[in-house]
């Protein structure tokens, strides 16, 4: 079974709940990038990343489409089995750019369980988790609607919620103060309050941040300093008594090594779009389980694919912690089959990633066949027709 096309498709995405965090500013939309990577057998794999997360991987939705475009000619003619040489061939043809890397890799993955009959997470090595209890956020806004949020979250099963911090001190911690105080309010099981920085801070402004709000019994700071200061992790996580969590300083199996080596973390956020795949990720559970540090695999905010690829990532994993809902501020979208139940994200059961996509929601950016190589042209834009 040979693949014998790639295609690539844009569609934004609206958000029900639009977000904002200390980095990205306002979202509206999520403007995905789509892969579909289909076979003489007539069989398609799918993949998708998001867009707009200039903010994480340096990235803009015509950039993914256009590496994914130079990318994509490399797999033609190529053997679906062929997934370990098909992935270095990504991997060597361009430097960084993992998004990119990631969308066709996650499709790729997709094509061989699909053809084996099986789901990504058994390709993975094997299924270990049925349902995902996943975290939830709160993003920056009033003090009413941050309790009120918190408040919904337990209701719905929730146990783990994550606020977003970076703004002013005062504003941050009235918030933090009105989702501890909605918790305990809760008549349930424990929940657990994390803060996210998104490296909005000063390592000893976090600090000082943190030592006031040790009083709010926090689980974790996630990414405190910017993705560049390992120093500043270290010394936040040396100077609180707070678990400190790396996710913008932790692209690939390198940077998580070089976090091992300086000590500079206490928990690791991996995701996807920024190690480039399942295969980077893989290497990188593998570092932090040698190294017994507890780890994260999350997602951006996505439609249902990228959600399904980072769901079935996780569960094949020994992750301590899931932040897989990615797909739940999306007003409509083009893709189904995950479901949530009790603050968890289960498990698709079916081949591949357990997803359907309809495509005729989906723009067509960028079409290229097995025949078109082989004759010397490729076809790109808009005007290629139908990718079926």
């Amino acid at each position: 079974m040979r693949i014998t096309e790639v295609a690539i498709y844009r569609v934004d995405l609206p958000l029900a709940e639009p977000f904002e965090h200390a980095s990205s500013g306002l979202v509206t939309a999520l403007e995905e990038v789509v892969a579909a990577v289909r076979t003489d057998a007539g069989l398609t794999g799918y993949g998708e990343v998001r867009g707009n997360c200039g903010y994480v991987t340096g990235d803009v939705p015509d950039r993914v489409v256009a590496v994914a475009a130079h990318l994509a000619p490399l797999l033609l003619g190529r053997p679906v089995e062929d997934l370990a040489r098909l992935r270095a061939a990504l991997e060597d043809a361009v430097v960084g750019n993992t998004a990119a890397k990631a969308l066709l890799d996650i499709a790729l993955h997709d094509l061989l369980a699909r053809a084996r009959g099986i789901s990504v997470a058994e390709l993975l090595g094997g299924q270990v988790h049925d349902r995902l209890p996943t975290d939830v956020s709160v993003p920056f806004g009033t003090v009413e609607a941050a309790a009120d949020q918190a408040r919904r979250a337990v209701r719905e099963g929730y146990r783990t919620i994550k606020v977003r911090v970076g703004g002013p001190t005062a504003v941050d911690e009235a918030r933090l103060a009105a989702v501890r105080e909605a918790v305990d309010a809760a008549d349930g099981p424990e929940v657990a309050v994390a803060v996210d920085a998104n490296g909005a801070l000063e390592a000893k402004e976090a600090v000082r941040r943190l030592r006031r709000w040790e009083r709010y019994g926090l689980g974790w700071i996630e990414q405190p300093v910017p993705a560049w200061d390992i120093r500043g992790l270290r010394y936040v996580r040396e100077h609180t008594d707070i678990p400190v969590m790396a996710d913008e300083s932790v692209l690939g199996p390198r940077e998580v090594l070089a976090l091992v080596r300086e000590q500079a973390v206490d928990m690791l956020h991996f995701k996807l779009v920024k190690a480039g795949g399942f295969v980077p990720v893989r290497r990188m559970m593998a570092i932090a389980e040698a190294a017994e540090i507890p780890y994260m695999v999350g997602q951006m905010d996505e439609g249902m694919v990228a959600t399904a690829a980072a769901v079935q990532c996780a569960a094949a994993s020994r992750a301590a912690f899931f932040e897989v809902h990615g797909h739940q501020r999306v007003a409509m979208q083009p893709f189904s089959g995950i479901q949530v139940a009790g603050g968890a994200v289960i498990v698709p059961r079916g081949p591949g990633l357990a997803v359907d996509v309809d495509e005729r929601a989906l723009k067509l950016v960028f079409l290229v066949r097995a025949d078109d190589v082989r004759g010397g042209v490729s076809s790109g834009g808009t005007s290629s027709g139908s990718a079926g």
